[in-house]
């Protein structure tokens, strides 16, 4: 099973199951966390030279120290809580954007049109990390997840659940619901439930109304 962090796991539907838990490489974060450290032990090292110019001294050791440790800290939130899971439904991407801004984007696999990878510099075909674009259908266009480890592995895994047999009650993206807000919202619901309770349910509790109506 795999293990995913409860922040993540509170976003996700009791009937999903998680097949890929990712964050970013974390080597392409060693750039800030050496400026970072350079920044907290610089004036550790050099404190007796800066101390002698008293306040101004001070003053400068604390600005210096400061911007080190929030650098760290940046470094490490936006690390921590920037991911990208894939459940058998859906791909959700789990963006913070410096200290207080978090963005959460979702794609289920029915509105999923295409799926591409690139490796650019030799840095990631080194150490073999890439940027994994999903294009959807609608108004989220696309989703971007960069410095994904294995990318070749994981594009295989996403086109294998996008090629999969769709399940009943997909909604498909080019049909006229989408012009009618309240067929919209419907199918919104629809779709929600059936993450929720499991499509063969929807579909059981769909048939008997159906053959109550007529």
């Amino acid at each position: 099973m795999i293990e995913v962090p409860v922040y993540f796991q509170k976003k996700l539907h009791e009937q999903e199951e998680v097949v890929l838990f990712l964050r970013p490489f974390g080597i392409v974060y060693t750039g800030w966390f050496l400026v970072s450290l350079i920044l907290l032990i610089g004036p550790l090292y050099y404190s007796f030279y800066m101390f002698r110019f008293g306040y101004v001294g001070l003053i400068l050791f604390l600005i210096i120290f400061a911007l080190g440790l929030f650098s760290f800290i940046k470094t490490m939130v936006v690390w921590r809580f920037t991911a990208m899971v894939i459940t058998n439904r859906r791909i959700i991407d789990f963006d913070q954007h410096g200290l207080f801004v978090r963005q959460l984007s979702e794609a289920p696999f029915v509105n999923v049109q295409d799926i591409t990878l690139s490796q650019k510099g030799l840095l990631a075909l080194m150490f073999n990390y890439g940027t994994i674009k999903v294009q959807t259908a609608g108004t989220s266009g696309a989703l971007e997840f960069p410095y994904i480890r294995r990318p070749r592995e994981v594009h295989e895994i996403l086109v294998d659940l996008k090629n999969e047999p769709p399940q009943a009650l997909e909604v498909k993206t080019d049909s006229n619901w989408q012009k009618d807000p309240k067929l919209q919202s419907f199918f919104s619901v629809l779709e929600k439930k059936k993450q929720e309770l499991g499509a063969d349910k929807v579909k059981e509790a769909l048939d008997e109304w159906l053959q109550e109506d007529k």
